[in-house]
């Protein structure tokens, strides 16, 4: 009876380690937390970024180039380089270089799904020409799609829905790919 009695208390004993040795274990949910010991941090980005032609605009002439270029570094975290991207389209570099990005326009959220990425625009003062709106999709997708590889196409959403069009004139229903606007 000794004998049994001393593998019942053993195996309780291996049973009770094995628990307190089980926890702590969690299913990694692929989030960084501050403990997890990697510092996140902000990495350098050099921009192309898309402006409208003001001489373009003001004459039409079909031989001028429509976007004007513009390379700018800027720093920023990996999340939010999408955003801080598109961002610097409000500011025209030089005399010459136009922006459809006003301050009437405001963006909810910018984000990388897939290949996609999802520009949220502020339905609030999202309007305007059809030449604005024509700019101001092609300002966006043009820098985002030659700024960043991975991007192979750029979805409108106004307040986080998938809109027919931004401000009327351009259906926007669907992605945008890099060709959208090349004739």
């Amino acid at each position: 009876m000794g004998s049994k009695r001393r593998w019942i208390i053993l195996l309780s004993l291996i049973l009770v380690f094995s628990m307190f040795g089980l926890t702590g274990c969690v299913t990694d949910t692929g989030t960084l937390e501050p403990d997890d010991g990697i510092e996140i941090v902000e990495q350098t980005y050099t921009a192309a970024l898309f402006f409208s032609n003001e001489e373009y605009v003001m004459v039409g002439d079909e031989s001028l180039e429509k976007y004007l270029v513009s390379e700018s570094e800027f720093a920023a975290m990996p999340g939010d380089a999408y955003f801080e991207a598109v961002e610097l389209l409000r500011t025209p570099p030089e005399e010459g270089y136009g922006t459809s990005l006003t301050d009437k326009i405001k963006f909810n959220d910018i984000y990388m799904a897939g290949d996609t990425v999802y520009v949220d625009l502020d339905s609030n003062g999202l309007s305007g020409s059809s030449l604005e709106e024509t700019y101001l999709i092609g300002q966006v997708v043009n820098t985002l799609m030659n700024t960043f590889a991975e991007v192979q196409q750029v979805q409108f959403l106004i307040d986080g829905d998938v809109p027919d069009s931004l401000m009327g004139h351009i259906d926007a229903a669907s992605p945008f790919t890099k060709d959208a606007f090349e004739e």
